[in-house]
């Protein structure tokens, strides 16, 4: 390859399409360079690849949680339930006063809110919810999977509780 900027393009050429070219090594050297060059582009775009198929299998196999959460969502700004809403109907539904719902308390929460749904559909609703697996829900944990957006409205919750106390 007589100059630099052919070497590149050549590199480039080799890299990013089958190979075929008006340019190709002849000696040893050339030819074990082209076979580093086709190998190492090869890894380059199969980890990628891979990366991207990878969390999209995972994507997949969480797909039904996700549609799950999307119609709670949207039976929840349907029936025009704000974060205050959710709130009241929690601490109301906390029969044991321990600031978390049990599955049986949870159940009760969907009537209240105009939501109907079966058990089975219910149970898999709130193991989303209930992230850690001990069978409870905590406010905080409801209202970031109802209202991904709710960390705002956490920390002012949070402030003005504070305010109150002083």
């Amino acid at each position: 390859i007589p100059t630099y900027q052919e070497s590149l393009w050549y590199t480039m050429f080799i890299m990013f399409t089958v190979g075929y070219s008006d340019i190709y090594p002849v000696t040893v050297p050339g030819k074990a360079c082209v076979v580093i060059l086709v190998v190492a582009s090869c890894m380059y775009t199969a980890i990628p690849i891979g990366m991207l198929g990878n969390a999209f299998g995972k994507v997949w196999e969480d797909r039904e949680r996700l549609l799950l959460l999307q119609q709670l969502r949207r039976r929840v700004m349907r029936a025009g339930f704000t974060p205050d809403d959710l709130a009241k109907l929690f601490e109301c539904l906390d029969q044991d006063g321990n600031s978390q719902l049990t599955f049986d308390e949870f159940k009760e929460l969907l009537p209240w809110m105009d939501i109907a749904m079966s058990e089975e559909v219910a149970q898999r609703v709130f193991q989303t919810f209930d992230e850690d697996g001990e069978g409870t829900v905590d406010f905080r944990d409801f209202l970031r999977g109802v209202f991904p957006a709710s960390a705002y409205y956490m920390r002012a919750v949070g402030r003005h509780r504070h305010s109150m106390m002083s």
